[in-house]
């Protein structure tokens, strides 16, 4: 799953069908639906610049991938290795989702897959700014340390 926030909400939650490769070809039909999804909710955006934080997986850093973001003229934060700690997914999202969803019985990926997004609609815009300030103290506490890994 890839999900893509800004500090107002949601942008796009993009699912992969279970047991399918993940490679540059794959991350870029989702960096031109994000593109898509800025051009319908957040025009605005993209004249300003869109400053895109991944993690260092295979598929965000493939050569291909790099060049294949030029034409969108986003600025891209590379996240340095090794670094799980700078990923809001981890240390913001994860956990309050894994609790909204303790408990709760689905009968297939569908009904998960809604409820996922529906959770992701409903979050209160200071708790993703709450997590955009929780990233700029990791990332400034990770670049002081010159990029070494920083326990919280």
């Amino acid at each position: 799953m890839a999900r893509f926030l800004e500090h107002k909400g949601l942008l796009l939650v993009d699912f992969h069908t279970c047991g399918a490769t993940l490679n540059a070809s794959s991350y870029w039909a989702t960096l031109d639906r994000l593109h898509k999804a800025f051009r319908r909710k957040r025009p605005g955006l993209l004249s300003k610049g869109v400053l895109l934080l991944h993690d260092n997986a295979q598929q965000h850093t493939d050569l291909v991938t790099r060049y294949l973001k030029q034409p969108f003229r986003w600025n891209v934060l590379e996240h340095p290795l090794y670094s799980p700690d700078l990923a809001p997914s981890y240390f913001h999202l994860f956990g309050p989702l894994k609790k909204h969803l303790a408990g709760r019985h689905f009968r297939n990926d569908d009904e998960v897959q809604k409820a996922v997004v529906k959770w992701l609609r409903d979050l209160d815009p200071d708790f993703l700014y709450a997590g955009f300030d929780r990233l700029v103290y990791r990332w400034h506490k990770c670049f002081n340390n010159h990029g070494d890994y920083v326990a919280k």
